[in-house]
């Protein structure tokens, strides 16, 4: 597979997974983290910043490819 190929077929996966790990991650933050630390409750759109932020930090490569050739 081509570059362009790999990614026009990985995009919309991970922004799929971005979307299911955000509203659960969103709203157990609202419950749990505001009454245990004070801090404030946040968005959806901030807690999408936050999951792409620590999964910057914690992934080692952001895009592989594959590229052995069959």
């Amino acid at each position: 597979m081509k570059l362009y190929e790999v990614m026009i077929l990985t995009i919309p996966v991970k922004i799929f997974n971005l979307i299911i790990a955000v509203i659960p991650a969103y709203f157990l933050w609202n419950w749990i983290i505001p009454d245990i630390f004070t801090l404030p409750e946040i968005g959806l759109l901030q807690m999408t910043g936050l999951i792409i932020l620590i999964q910057c930090i914690i992934s080692k490569v952001f895009f592989s490819v594959n590229t052995d050739t069959v």
